[in-house]
Order: C-alpha cells, then sequence, then structure tokens
C-alpha cells in the first residue's frame, strides 16, 4: 500500500518522475470514465436532442479541442516536475495565481468532487432498485460516498494512483457488461437499428453548439491543473500518449453508453438501463459496484487537485489540510442535488472562466515565455514573475473581457470559441502594452538612481 504523499508545491525531484504514458493513461482515463460522464452523454441526447452517432462526434470532438489546449498546460508538469498552480503563477503572477486562480480551480473541482457523488448515487438508486426493490434517497447515499472518498483523497498522489490501478478493471468490466447488455437484449427500445436511428431525436445546430461548448468547458476547467498529473511523468512523449489515448477512448465511451440508454428509453438517468436489461442480481451487484468504484477514483482525483490549488494559497498549511478542507466542503455540497440535475447550466458557468483562462495561458507559455520557465523564480514574491505588485494585470483584464463575451455570444456562435478567442487575443495586446509600460517604469527608476 502506498503511504501518504510529501510534496506539495515544490517541483518533484527528476529521479523521482518515473512515471509511464501507462499510468497516465490510467488516472486519465478512471477520471473521465465516470458517473457524471455518462449522464452528460445521456444528456446530450434527452436535453440536447442530438441523435446517438451525433452525440459521439459532437463531444468526441470537443475532447479533441479541449486537450489540444489542455497539453500545452501540462507540460510544465513534465518539464519542472511543478504542480499546476505553480506553474500558473507565470501566466497571471505570483499573487493573481496565489489568490485567484487557486480558489477558483478549487471551487471547480469541488464542484466536481459533489456533482460526481451525486450522478453516482443516481446509479446506485436505479441498481439498487433493480437488485432488492429498493428506494434509496438521493443525498444520504451520497454523503456516505463523498465521506469514504474525502478520506481516501487526503492520502495524496501515490494512494491515487494505487487505487486507480486497482478501480481500473471494474471501469473496464461495467463497460463491457453494459455494452453486451445493449446487443443482447430483445427489448425492442434498445434494438441497435432503432438507437441508431435515433428516431425520437433530430440534429439542431443549437444542440450541436451547446453540447459542444458544454463538453469542452467542463474540460477546460481542468486546465490549471494538468502538470498536477503530470509532474511524476517521465516524458513529454508519455504525457501526450497517456493524456489523448484515455480521453478520446473514455470520452467516446461515455458518450455512448449514456446516450444509447438514453436514446433507447428518453430517461435522463442512463442507469436505469442496467436494470431494465436484465433480471440477474449479480449482472446487476457487479455494475452496481463498477458504478461506486469509478466514482470513488475520479472524486480521490479532484479533491487531490482541490488540496493542491489550495495549498498554492496558503503553503504553509500543507497539502494534508487543505485536502482535509475541500473534502469537509464537497461533502457539504454533495447535498445540492441541482448540481446534477441543473448540470448543463452549473458546467457552463464553470467554462465562461475556464475558456477564457485557457486562451490567456497558452498564448502566454508559447509567445511570451516561448515554452520556457525560470522555475526558481516562480517561488519568489518579487522575482521575474511579479508584473504589477503580484498581478499580470493583463491576464486579469483579457478574462474580464472576455468573460461577458462568453455570455452576450448566443450558443449558436459555439461560446468556448469566443472565450479562448477574445481571452487570448486580447491578452497578446495588453500583454504588450503593459510590457512597455513596465519597461519605462523601469527605466525612469534607474535614471532616477543614476542621477
Amino acid at each position: 500500500m502506498a503511504k501518504v504523499e510529501g510534496y506539495g508545491v515544490e517541483p518533484v525531484p527528476v529521479e523521482l518522475r518515473t512515471g509511464t504514458w501507462r499510468d497516465l493513461f490510467a488516472i486519465n482515463f478512471a477520471f473521465f470514465l465516470n458517473p457524471l460522464m455518462y449522464l452528460i452523454g445521456a444528456l446530450a441526447v434527452s436535453s440536447g436532442g442530438l441523435p446517438l452517432w451525433w452525440a459521439v462526434i459532437c463531444l468526441v470532438s470537443a475532447q479533441v479541442i479541449a486537450f489540444t489546449l489542455l497539453t500545452v498546460a501540462a507540460r510544465p508538469g513534465v518539464q519542472y516536475g511543478i504542480p499546476g498552480q505553480v506553474f500558473t503563477r507565470s501566466v497571471l503572477g505570483y499573487w493573481g495565481a496565489r489568490s485567484v486562480s487557486s480558489v477558483y480551480r478549487a471551487i471547480a473541482a469541488i464542484y466536481w468532487f459533489a456533482s460526481q457523488a451525486l450522478a453516482g448515487s443516481l446509479g446506485i438508486q436505479a441498481l439498487a432498485q433493480g437488485i432488492a426493490g429498493w428506494h434509496l434517497k438521493l443525498v444520504p447515499v451520497a454523503l456516505i460516498l463523498a465521506a469514504i472518498q474525502g478520506v481516501l483523497a487526503v492520502l495524496g498522489f501515490d494512494v491515487m494512483r494505487w487505487v486507480v490501478k486497482v478501480i481500473l478493471p471494474f471501469a473496464v468490466m461495467f463497460v463491457a457488461v453494459i455494452l453486451a447488455l445493449y446487443f443482447s437484449t430483445d427489448d425492442p427500445k434498445y434494438q441497435p437499428s432503432r438507437v441508431f436511428h435515433s428516431p425520437d431525436q433530430h440534429l439542431t445546430w443549437l444542440g450541436f453548439a451547446t453540447w459542444l461548448t458544454v463538453m469542452v468547458g467542463s474540460s477546460l476547467t481542468t486546465v490549471t491543473a494538468m502538470a498536477d498529473f503530470c509532474r511524476y511523468t517521465r516524458s513529454s512523449r508519455d504525457m501526450k500518449i497517456g493524456f489523448w489515448a484515455s480521453g478520446l477512448i473514455a470520452g467516446f465511451l461515455t458518450t455512448f453508453i449514456g446516450g444509447y440508454a438514453a436514446a433507447a428509453t428518453g430517461q435522463r438517468n442512463p442507469f436505469v438501463a442496467g436494470s431494465d436489461l436484465t433480471g440477474s442480481k449479480v449482472i446487476l451487484v457487479l455494475l452496481l459496484v463498477s458504478v461506486i468504484v469509478q466514482m470513488t477514483a475520479v472524486n480521490i482525483i479532484n479533491l487531490y487537485s482541490a488540496g493542491l490549488s489550495l495549498v498554492n494559497a496558503v503553503p504553509r498549511v500543507g497539502r494534508l489540510w487543505t485536502t482535509v478542507f475541500a473534502a469537509a466542503v464537497g461533502f457539504g455540497l454533495s447535498a445540492l442535488p441541482e448540481f446534477v440535475t441543473q448540470a448543463e447550466k452549473w458546467i457552463t458557468h464553470l467554462g465562461n472562466i475556464a475558456s477564457p483562462l485557457t486562451g490567456v495561458m497558452v498564448v502566454d507559455y508559447l509567445l511570451f515565455q516561448k515554452g520556457e520557465l525560470d522555475v526558481d523564480d516562480l517561488y519568489e514574491p518579487e522575482g521575474r514573475y511579479r508584473y504589477l505588485a503580484g498581478f499580470n494585470v493583463a491576464a486579469f483584464a483579457a478574462i474580464a473581457i472576455a468573460v461577458p463575451i462568453y455570455y452576450a455570444v448566443p450558443a449558436t456562435w459555439i461560446k468556448f470559441v469566443w472565450g479562448v478567442g477574445i481571452g487570448a487575443s486580447v491578452y497578446v495586446v495588453l500583454r504588450l502594452a503593459q510590457g512597455a509600460l513596465i519597461e519605462r517604469h523601469r527605466a525612469a527608476r534607474s535614471g532616477t538612481r543614476a542621477a
């Protein structure tokens, strides 16, 4: 069994960066192969009105777009062994990252924790009904699971990696069993010819554009955390293979499975398919165990990320206690069912900041930093990344301009494109102007001292 992790925001030593693409694949695959992703696949069909194959095309395309941007944000984790929030100091400024982006990422991760606990509990409800006729209440189930997952998350990265490897076979088993049930049933609602045709759904550009934005936005909320999971990885090649393969395969499977159930039943809860398609208690128990372990894996990752984000804001507290705090807040929020019943709304709100922030981070790292960071200065309040009193004002201004535009444009214009594009382009202009002002200020100070 792994021990409690000792590293917080400091760089992981080179000799400990031994993780392969297989390790990263397992972590990220478990992260995306989860109850909430099945639910999003179902919602794209039931709420978005997308036929099954169009839902798959939409959400997998969204993952391709998101990971094109996210792998850039992951590179500093591999290069320097630093967590994402420390990398963010180079973009937002030393104090900007510690006081603002850390809090935003922690909020996003805690939201995902609570919504996963609730989405998984929907699965438990449906399967427990099929197994024993039990009518379990959603919130108590979510709270019990959230408490257990919080304890596991506190232990850190090594425990997360160990637990994920143990849990991954159960996630794969869930996929295999549910697909076997889909294709072997005599129930006419689930016949492939009917579901693939999706007669109750009709493709609209509004539905496609809306769910493309929802999926991209949900993935981009991890932009300041992507380096967290790569700082034990040995190479950029391992990072790219691990992230791309896991994200795209998991995106396809979760959308197909969740969307298939929604196209067949018209319901938002994709887990009712299990009890619909078999009366075997053994199979239903296997599905139940799989749902529990999948949500456990992803919620360990969510709280680990939240803890690292908060320790960036208050390093002296330490990763252990910030993760305990995040777990306590996540436990409380798991009592709010609207996090899953209104998932589209909440994810869109999170994406309104994530999209502009991603645009700013990517263009800053590639264009202004040229893919290289001064690691020592990332930990110095008066160092290279001080900008203006510790804040990169150009970055915050660009995000502030892009956010209302993101909200203002109609969904048919694909909101995330405007968020990322406006954030990046405005930042380039403002950063160049800010740089010129800083240089003039420094020159003036030097001239005064010389005189």
